[in-house]
């Protein structure tokens, strides 16, 4: 790790590093410290006894890069958390977390959520875009909605969610991507 933090104080950024190592479980300690900082490891591959891991530097201390363009793709997510009949594959585009979570058909928060969470209802604020499928929402008060494709929807803290009919719900999830200080909310509410 010596070698990665004297390249990362002398590059630019915007830059790619490349780190050959051949320490055990080098690729999990550069990921945590990548997301810990701020960069992104774009690339890893393994041969013989030795790791190649390739991240690009996108921040060094207070500075963030500004690149003129950013791409990401949820088919390569940062992190992918599963918890029981939902999945949810998180980006993050210049420090923007972005969500698509997938709830699988029968799926419902106070069933499956609600164990983890320890909260009696969703307490996570939810600003997404349902690709397909369909969502319920009942919110504490009484409010009801229910969400399909191309349908944009602010859901804010105080509900119970479920999914509607024989398909899953897709959804980009904006506000609640990220969780909450509720490791159990983070996980895939």
């Amino acid at each position: 790790m010596t070698d990665l933090f004297r390249a990362w104080r002398t590059a630019n950024l915007g830059d790619t590093i490349e780190l050959n190592a051949t320490e055990p479980n080098v690729e999990q300690d550069v990921r945590a410290w990548a997301k810990k900082s701020g960069n992104k490891v774009i690339g890893t591959s393994r041969e013989k006894d030795t790791t190649r891991i390739v991240l690009r530097v996108l921040k060094k201390g207070a500075e963030i890069a500004i690149l003129p363009a950013a791409k990401v793709n949820f088919s390569d997510p940062d992190e992918t958390k599963v918890t029981p009949k939902a999945r949810l594959q998180l980006v993050v585009v210049d420090g923007f977390p972005l969500g698509l979570r997938t709830l699988e058909p029968g799926w419902k928060w106070s069933i499956h959520m609600r164990p983890l969470a320890k909260t009696l209802s969703c307490q996570v604020r939810h600003l997404g875009y349902v690709v397909s499928g369909r969502m319920g929402f009942l919110m504490d008060d009484g409010t009801e909605l229910e969400v399909g494709p191309n349908d944009v929807f602010d859901v804010r803290p105080g509900h119970d969610t479920w999914t509607v009919g024989e398909y899953p719900a897709v959804f980009v999830d904006i506000m609640g991507a990220a969780g909450s200080q509720n490791p159990a909310l983070a996980e895939g509410e």
